[in-house]
């Protein structure tokens, strides 16, 4: 095990860096990475991994046409109809509210062929001159509806990605959107876990966005209350995706942190919150949603909150990914409270160091849909639920 001991910050390097809990910090403070000082010292870096053709083609269709979707082509959704393959929205964080069934799978049409990213950003101008000009004129003249309704309440709203990891046919990305309210800037930011058709376009968006930090709302959505749910309905999420996902052959490195993730990781959690995975002095508890992070001491003081608050509480695996020295899980966790099951799907960025120890956990959850919250929220010296 490779914990460098000798290496300190400064008092005042550790006043500025290392706390134990930090609140209200931007947004791109998580994604340079929160324990700055130690980072470098460690010599720990991200690792992007090797990329075959199809996930660079896709991380360049993510970082072009489906960003310019969000900040550009948002006018009257005019993106949309030639990049979205119908209604391939899934709102995980909302299953509790809504359920799943918004969602509906992309017709099968074998006669779309590979595309290079050249390529579908060639179709979608020609798609544009076609067909496309003439939706958005249509939009414009009709009542605003779902994107464009929310983007003339906030015409100052945009879209800006904070990490993109390709893997197979998926982009797992996670992104900061700024806007303005009554003259104050806002932040939040979400994950996203995209699958890309041969052709370029997107089969399927499972977006994890906190609903009570969003440029469109306008009042918290804990007010639904606890709701009954039925065990299994979130793992229904992700039964499309893994009749569509490639084969990814991974490196050794990879096969290493995915199996430390999928084996020590979620053992640890559902049997006590064992620290052995998690290096003692860098690791990070993110909650960017709730603009929030917090040092190992105060993420087991969390987990035993949740447990005793919880006892029942368990976390299982849906979806796992790796790339370099990044793993990042979709998981569900679900407990009882107050005679009443419930359940919450969430999505962690993981960080692993050469030795295999974690040293970041950036996590998108609701937070009103989350085991003790209220008492998370006061640990955490949270004002408001949604941060």
């Amino acid at each position: 095990m490779r914990i460098i001991e000798n290496l300190k910050l400064t008092d005042q390097e550790n006043t500025a860096f290392y706390q134990e809990i930090t609140k209200n910090r931007a947004l791109d403070y998580f994604f340079v990475f929160d324990n700055v000082p130690l980072h470098f010292i460690y010599k720990d870096r991200v690792i992007p991994g090797d990329l075959t053709e199809l996930e660079n083609r896709n991380k360049n269709i993510t970082e072009t046409l489906w960003l310019d979707a969000y900040n550009t082509y948002i006018v009257g959704n005019a993106a949309y109809p030639f990049l979205y393959r119908g209604r391939v929205l899934q709102m995980a964080l909302q299953t509790y509210m809504m359920g799943i069934e918004y969602f509906i799978p992309a017709k099968e049409d074998p006669n779309r062929s590979y595309t290079t990213a050249e390529g579908v950003q060639a179709n979608f101008e020609n798609w544009m001159e076609k067909t496309g000009w003439g939706i958005l004129e249509n939009s414009r003249r009709s009542k605003p509806r779902a994107s464009w309704r929310s983007f003339l309440r906030n015409p100052d709203r945009t879209v800006r990605i904070g990490s993109i990891i390709p893997v197979g046919n998926q982009i797992l990305t996670e992104l900061i959107v700024t806007w303005s309210r009554d003259e104050t800037l806002k932040e939040t930011t979400f994950g996203v876990v995209l699958l890309y058709d041969v052709d370029g376009t997107v089969l399927m968006d499972r977006s994890y966005i906190d609903l009570d930090n969003w440029p469109s709302s306008r009042g918290s959505s804990s007010a639904t209350g606890i709701q009954p749910q039925k065990a299994g309905l979130a793992d229904k999420l992700y039964e499309y995706q893994k009749t569509k996902q490639l084969e990814v052959k991974y490196s050794d490195l990879e096969k290493r942190n995915l199996s430390i993730i999928e084996d020590e990781w979620l053992e640890g959690y559902n049997t006590g919150f064992s620290t052995k995975v998690f290096h003692p002095q860098r690791f990070r508890m993110q909650l960017p949603p709730q603009k929030c992070s917090y040092n190992l001491k105060i993420a087991s003081e969390i987990e035993t909150i949740v447990k005793e608050e919880t006892p029942d509480r368990r976390m299982r695996i849906a979806m796992s990914y790796v790339k370099g020295n990044q793993v990042v899980v979709e998981g569900i966790i679900s407990w009882t409270e107050k005679g009443v099951f419930r359940e919450s799907p969430f999505i962690s960025f993981l960080l692993l160091d050469k030795d295999g120890l974690i040293i970041r956990d950036r996590r998108h959850i609701t937070l009103q849909n989350w085991p003790a919250a209220e008492k998370i929220k006061e640990r955490l010296g949270l004002e408001n639920i949604g941060g």
